[in-house]
C-alpha cells in the first residue's frame, strides 16, 4: 500500500506545469530582501503526516530539488547546528480523492462513450448504431496532489511564507523522469519567493 502511495506522489511530478495551480501567501511585515541563509526545519506534524505517502528516496528527491532551486537563487544552506540563519524551510504533501461530474446534452444523439454496434452476416452485411438522445452524466474519479513549501522564522518558528502547487494526478508514472519534473514543480512554487513587494 505504501509503495502504491509513493507512486501516486511521484505522479505529482509527472504532470505538465501548465496544469498546475500555484498559490502563495506571506507575512507582509517581514523584510525578505535580506535573506541569504537557511537550513531545514526539524520534523514536525506537517511533514510527518506526509511520510505515509513517501519513501526515503522520494523525500530526498524533493529536498534536493528545493535545495537546488535555492542555490540557483543565491541562498546558502547551512547545517542545522551551524547557528543563526535567516529562515527555515519545510515541505509537505497532500493527496485528496476527487470526483469530476459532468453532464452532456445530447442534442445530436452523440455523447462521450456512446455505443456502436456492428454485425456481419453470411448473405450480406450491415451495421447499426445505438444512440442516447437524453442528457448523459459521467463521474470521473481521480486524485488531486498538492506540494506545499513553507518558510519559517527561525526565532519564533512561525510561518512567514507559504507556496503551494496542486494539480490532477495522472494514473501512470515514470521514475526516470521524476528528478527533472520534481524540479519543475519546485521551481514553479519558488519563483514566487521572495514575494514581490509592490
Amino acid at each position: 500500500m505504501k509503495n502504491y502511495l509513493c507512486i501516486i506522489i511521484l505522479s505529482i511530478f509527472m504532470t505538465g506545469c501548465s496544469s498546475l495551480t500555484v498559490s502563495t501567501d506571506y507575512d507582509n511585515k517581514i523584510d525578505f530582501s535580506n535573506f541569504k541563509t537557511y537550513h531545514w526545519h526539524g520534523r514536525n506534524e506537517y511533514n510527518a503526516s506526509s511520510l505515509k505517502y513517501l519513501d526515503p528516496i522520494m523525500d530526498k528527491r524533493i529536498r534536493d530539488a528545493i535545495n537546488a532551486q535555492f542555490l540557483s537563487q543565491h541562498y546558502t544552506k547551512l547545517a542545522a547546528d551551524a547557528g543563526k540563519v535567516d529562515f527555515l524551510v519545510n515541505y509537505s504533501i497532500v493527496v485528496d480523492d476527487r470526483v469530476d461530474i459532468r453532464t452532456y446534452n445530447n442534442y445530436n444523439g452523440l455523447y462521450p462513450g456512446y455505443s456502436y454496434r456492428g454485425r456481419y452476416g453470411y448473405y450480406g452485411r450491415g451495421y447499426g448504431a445505438a444512440y442516447n438522445t437524453g442528457p448523459e452524466t459521467q463521474a470521473t474519479h481521480y486524485k488531486q496532489g498538492t506540494l506545499i513549501i513553507d518558510i519559517l522564522d527561525p526565532k519564533t518558528d512561525q510561518l512567514i511564507w507559504r507556496g503551494s502547487a496542486d494539480g490532477r494526478l495522472p494514473k501512470g508514472s515514470d521514475r526516470n523522469k521524476s528528478d527533472k519534473l520534481a524540479q519543475k514543480y519546485v521551481n514553479k512554487i519558488l519563483e514566487e519567493f521572495p514575494p514581490k513587494v509592490k
